[in-house]
């Protein structure tokens, strides 16, 4: 039984890791054109997403705006059994100095579900300190949230009240009821 629950385990290990469009150590290597290529594909993957989300609920441009800074991620998410798994690029912006930083994210839970999902992830930083959370240089930040999803909506719950969650599914179908926690790291390469 534990050879089942390691192959299983190693198999969605592998099956995430294909999922990720560009590894991040990738732009060790990379030239200034391919750097400004990826900087410019993620600018406007964010305001695609942007756009999406202002369409559907027009009250969260005012909320953004207010707010210390946002995030615009661009995740892909695997749900098996009782694992999950998503990553991807995004950026964040300080609304003071409208400086983007480039980042990645990455999320490992567990809780019933069984889907494939590419997904936009708007984070609405209420403060300056909950911002900061998520941008500290070459380490780690992160946020622990829950998640329902039925479909391609998706309700997201912060575990810090100081930051708000959307998500918009852009391809794909879940259902699913799962925890977990996501780390999001500076892209040294893009920065």
């Amino acid at each position: 039984m534990n050879l089942r629950i390691s192959l299983f385990v190693a198999a969605f290990a592998g099956i995430l890791g294909a999922c990720q469009n560009s590894p991040m150590s990738q732009g060790a290597t990379m030239t200034q054109e391919q750097i400004t290529e990826k900087r410019d594909k993620v600018l406007n993957m964010a305001d695609k997403a942007l756009a999406r989300l202002y369409a559907q609920n027009p009250g969260v441009r005012k909320e953004i705006e207010q707010a210390a800074g946002y995030g615009v991620f661009d995740i892909t998410a695997i749900n098996a059994v009782l694992l999950v798994g998503s990553r991807g690029p995004g950026v964040l912006f300080d609304n003071k100095t409208k400086k983007p930083t480039f980042m990645q994210s990455m999320r490992a839970g567990t809780g019933p579900g069984l889907g494939y999902q590419e997904l936009y992830q708007i984070f609405v930083f209420k403060s300056k300190e909950a911002l900061d959370q998520f941008k500290v240089g070459d380490k780690i930040g992160g946020d622990l949230m829950a998640s329902t999803t039925v479909g391609t909506t998706a309700t997201q719950i912060s575990a810090n009240p100081y930051i708000n969650v959307y998500q918009l599914s852009e391809k794909g179908y879940a259902l699913q009821a799962n925890y977990g926690g996501a780390v999001y790291v500076v892209d040294s390469n893009l920065n």
